[in-house]
């Protein structure tokens, strides 16, 4: 059951707007709503998926961040960082409740 770059967009789009039964989804198109995902394939991670993207997309799986994450037509990831909050502030006041929490 071997797949092309095509099909799987396909079962991605329409295929998962078909299983909630919502025709107004599903469809990359002008005027529809975008949320999409980007990376950089010169990653040592991918070496080699730019000559088969099913392999990458289905089999070898994206192990970190992304480059660019795109909702409702908004960045909300550019350069692997989320653009809606200071990611250095929040990792340190998570470190910071966590070590209270368990009392170190």
């Amino acid at each position: 059951m071997v797949q092309t770059v095509d099909q799987i967009l396909k079962i991605a789009t329409r295929g998962s707007a078909n299983i909630l039964g919502r025709d107004e989804l599903g469809q990359i198109a002008e005027g529809m709503a975008a949320d999409f995902f980007l990376i950089h394939l010169n990653r040592l991670d991918l070496v080699g998926t730019q000559f088969d993207l099913t392999s990458m997309l289905c089999t070898v799986g994206l192990k970190g961040s992304v480059d660019y994450t795109v909702v409702n037509g908004k960045v909300v990831v550019k350069e692997g960082k989320l653009t809606g909050i200071d990611e250095e502030t929040v990792t340190k006041k998570a470190n910071q409740i966590v070590t209270k929490y368990l009392n170190l």
